[in-house]
């Protein structure tokens, strides 16, 4: 999982918002690629990732309503962080890919 003081950090130092750490969601889940929307991982991404993927994501509401998400798609037994992606009320905004 993506260290929820990264998240944070990131939060504030990219995005200019203050994160309280306990109103922080997280959620992990397995993906088969046909499960996952293109709007959260372009199809010319997915395909070089896993099937099926472990996606953990870190979730944050701003004080404007404005909903956050930072997706990580990770490695098997690794663990190793292979794909990030950063929604804000449900459009990517930025993405890495690691792989």
């Amino acid at each position: 999982m993506m260290n929820l003081d990264s998240f944070v950090r990131t939060m504030k130092r990219t995005f200019h918002i203050v994160v309280k750490k306990d109103e922080v969601g997280y959620e992990a889940y397995d993906f088969y690629r046909e499960e996952l929307d293109e709007l959260l991982i372009p199809a010319e991404h997915l395909v070089k990732l896993p099937d099926p993927l472990l996606l953990e994501t870190l979730s944050y509401v701003d004080d404007k309503g404005y909903e956050w998400i930072a997706g990580f798609v990770l490695g098997g037994e690794s663990r190793k962080k292979l794909y990030e992606v950063w929604i804000r009320n449900g459009e990517a905004i930025a993405y890495e890919i690691y792989i």
